[in-house]
């Protein structure tokens, strides 16, 4: 739903895409941080890691779903 969300609320598809973009980017950081506390990493390494993973896993589907469109 937090990728989703930011559609619902917006009027315009352009804006939804950036509005999701980064409400996604700051979720995956806070799951990431949380993730650290939890596991005893570094909490900002934590997060730092699942945004820069999550971030290119989307990047990438994105563009795939560019490409086969």
């Amino acid at each position: 739903m937090v990728p989703l969300t930011p559609y619902m609320l917006s009027n315009d598809i352009f804006t939804g895409l950036s509005f999701s973009a980064a409400v996604t980017l700051i979720a995956l950081f806070v799951f990431g941080y949380v993730k650290g506390k939890l596991t005893g990493i570094p909490p900002l390494r934590g997060g730092l890691q699942t945004l820069v993973i999550g971030g290119l896993a989307s990047a990438v589907a994105f563009g795939l779903a560019r490409l086969i469109s």
